[in-house]
């Protein structure tokens, strides 16, 4: 794992995790992919967490797609296959993480930033941080489970416009459609935008954000209504 470009903080019991790499607009190399997988696979024993933070370093890219570089460089189908299972597998660490995981938009995400945006719980996003589903331009497509993601959050019709053209949602048109959760005022620290919003989840106990984690995955895996009660009811017996 190449931690280099990962830099990670607990603090008053939430993990912190920063994409170390602004020179090159945050750009999702497969190393930083698969550090970040394992960071959120390696953190998610540790039952005194309520909430993880996930950013980008400086102020104007959450994150870039993926590395341009090393997307020129798949040559068969099976090396395209490979890398979107494989990003897949790091962001499902992310979806799959005990506790909510809050995306911190300080900067724009696009193409597979945009994707990683989505595989978290929720976004907090500065005033100046647009999101766009962009791999169209690309003539290429979602491949991280950005796709379904989108979907889940904003419905069939809003999701499918943003994949076909492209656009660039400025924060309040994004706010709007549930795609953020909340937007900081211009004039605001964007870490103290973050911690507002972190500031109810961390009068909660550990306990009780992996029940309704739990639950909530539950329902984004499609699970029926007994499947969802029987885990309810389990961590409810826990806790």
């Amino acid at each position: 794992m190449n931690t280099q470009h990962i830099k990670t903080e607990t603090r008053d019991r939430v993990l912190y995790i920063t994409i170390d790499r602004a020179d090159k607009h945050n750009a999702l190399a497969l190393a930083i992919i698969e550090a970040i997988g394992a960071t959120f696979r390696n953190a998610a024993a540790d039952e005194n967490l309520v909430a993880a933070v996930l950013r980008g370093a400086g102020e104007k890219t959450f994150a870039a797609g993926g590395d341009l570089r090393e997307l020129a460089g798949l040559r068969t189908e099976a090396e395209a296959k490979t890398m979107a299972l494989d990003t897949k597998a790091a962001f499902n660490a992310i979806r799959d993480f005990p506790v909510p995981v809050i995306a911190a938009l300080n900067g724009n995400a696009f193409g597979g930033g945009a994707e990683l945006a989505v595989s978290c719980d929720f976004r907090v996003a500065a005033p100046h941080a647009r999101i766009g589903f962009v791999q169209g331009r690309l003539a290429l497509a979602t491949a991280w489970g950005g796709g379904p993601d989108l979907l889940d959050l904003v419905g069939r019709a809003h999701g499918l416009r943003l994949m076909s053209t492209g656009e660039m949602l400025d924060p309040d048109a994004a706010l709007a459609i549930g795609l953020y959760d909340a937007v900081g005022a211009g004039g605001e620290e964007f870490a103290e935008t973050v911690e507002a919003f972190l500031a109810p989840i961390r009068n909660q106990k550990p306990q009780s954000m992996r029940a309704f984690k739990a639950v909530s995955d539950a329902h984004r895996r499609g699970e029926d209504r007994d499947a969802m009660q029987a885990i309810e009811t389990a961590y409810f017996v826990k806790t």
